[in-house]
């Protein structure tokens, strides 16, 4: 079977699936649109590298490439509240990388999220840290979407002298206390990062938190979670000077910078800034009303004193050993997830699912963990899914 032809089969499935992966999200097709265009075969440059023969690497034919980049930049700094932007990484990843190599050298210290309470696995001690020699100390929490002590975490800074505290957790099911964490970093004359690539949409729509009006120095994140862009990441900055920032992206981190995600992007942001308040808001309306349907059907869910969420996800409290077979079954049915007990609710409010909707979805999900067979209910979850064939929240092409 040719790669033509399988590409074809996975795009016919999964637009009769259930989509709750917290990680994913559907474009626009406006979005879309800019994705696939001519601009994915080249090459942009937003400053000449030039050569002390002189020889430059640029590139013509970029004039309309170019004032879509300033656009893209334009509108994310509306949206966010940000006097700086870097449109240039090509992935949340690559962000990250590039704050450390912006803010640290070999040997120096930073505190971030632990893996083992849903800290992003790229900053695990054996990852980037490993590899760009950079110590790390964890943010004090003792469990997985856990209050933050304060008071530890000040002790921590004073003993480790970190050169930047970064906040980036793969499960953000409730705001975090970015001012106070702020007051504490910066009392010590410490930045402070806000890893937001799961809650980004949610904060563009103003309905999560605004990090840079608690006080933090940086926003970084990728942009296809709850913010519905195309694969890639993107960097923003307040009132400070980022200089280095900018030395670490062009032929460090990055060179050619994809620029049809910068347009797909761009398209997004643009969306998101008509469309994104009522778009995050039904998010949250959507993640409650289905841990509550679940939590009805004797899931056991986290956080059920505290209303489960105010964010695009929720956290299932599961037996890990035989959660894999859990989610093969709900595979089979059409209905994805993943292993780590996350449920996304951003691609179903992109499709235009409501509270309703959310309670027929906890039934297919309680039916196949009942039955242990997913292709019990997979004709209903193909038959349900044909309502909803339109993305919302965007552009009418």
């Amino acid at each position: 079977m040719s790669v033509s032809e399988l590409t074809r089969k996975h795009n016919d499935w999964r637009s009769n699936c259930i989509n709750l992966v917290a990680s994913e999200n559907k474009m626009s097709p406006a979005a879309s649109e800019a994705l696939v265009s001519d601009m994915g075969s080249r090459y942009f440059f937003k400053e000449i590298f030039e050569t002390e023969t002189g020889l430059k690497y640029d590139y013509c034919g970029a004039k309309y490439i170019r004032e879509i980049y300033e656009t893209t930049e334009d509108v994310a700094k509306r949206l966010f509240n940000a006097n700086y932007v870097n449109l240039e990484m090509l992935s949340g990843h690559l962000a990250n990388m590039n704050i450390l190599l912006s803010y640290c050298k070999p040997g120096d210290t930073i505190i971030c999220s632990d893996t083992k309470f849903g800290g992003y696995p790229g900053l695990a001690a054996n990852k980037l840290p490993k590899f760009l020699d950079v110590n790390i100390k964890f943010i004090p929490q003792e469990e997985i979407g856990g209050v933050i002590d304060l008071d530890k975490l000040e002790r921590l800074i004073i003993e480790s002298k970190p050169k930047l505290v970064m906040l980036s957790s793969s499960i953000t099911i409730f705001p975090f206390p970015v001012r106070e964490v702020t007051n504490i970093c910066h009392k010590y004359g410490v930045p402070f990062c806000y890893d937001a690539s799961h809650p980004l949409g949610l904060i563009a729509g103003g309905e999560f938190q605004a990090p840079f009006e608690e006080g933090a120095d940086l926003i970084i994140g990728s942009t296809h979670k709850s913010l519905p862009g195309p694969q890639g990441g993107i960097i923003l900055g307040k009132d400070k000077n980022y200089d280095a920032i900018h030395q670490a992206t062009d032929f460090v981190v990055v060179d050619n910078i994809h620029v049809n995600r910068v347009a797909a992007l761009g398209v997004t942001l643009l969306e998101t800034e008509k469309f994104g308040k009522d778009y995050a808001r039904q998010i949250i309306i959507n993640s409650k009303a289905l841990a509550t349907a679940l939590n009805k059907k004797g899931f056991s869910i986290a956080f059920t004193e505290l209303g489960y969420s105010e964010s695009h996800q929720f956290l299932i409290q599961k037996d890990f050993g035989c959660y894999s077979k859990f989610t093969v079954s709900m595979e089979e049915a059409g209905i994805i997830l993943d292993n780590s007990g996350r449920f996304g609710v951003s691609e179903v409010t992109r499709m235009g699912m409501k509270a309703p909707d959310m309670a027929i979805i906890a039934d297919f999900i309680a039916q196949v963990a009942t039955n242990s067979d997913g292709n019990s209910v997979r004709d209903r979850v193909v038959e349900f899914m044909n309502g909803f064939r339109a993305i919302q929240y965007c552009f009418r092409q």
